[in-house]
């Protein structure tokens, strides 16, 4: 089966699984859990990848730089992985 016709498949079949009780569980449920828009407000921050690129914005914005200092091997703020 192709790509296309699997995800109109899916489409037409979404809006007949959200009417049953077990998918609108699953939804609250889901929106329940969901994190908020301040609890994911650290993630939209305007990260810099070095300091002389923060310390150019910041000069440029007129605003702080955060300087968060990683020591270890595979640690990125920027994906995420510290």
């Amino acid at each position: 089966m192709t790509r296309t016709l699997s995800v109109l498949m899916l489409l037409f079949t979404l809006p007949a699984a959200a009417q049953s009780p077990a998918a609108k569980k699953t939804l609250d449920r889901f929106e329940q859990l969901r994190p908020s828009d301040a609890d994911l407000a650290m993630y939209r921050l305007d990260w810099a990848e070095d300091l002389a690129e923060a310390t150019r914005r910041a000069a440029k914005e007129k605003r702080p730089v955060l300087l968060i200092v990683i020591h270890a091997k595979y640690g990125d703020m920027i994906t995420g992985h510290c």
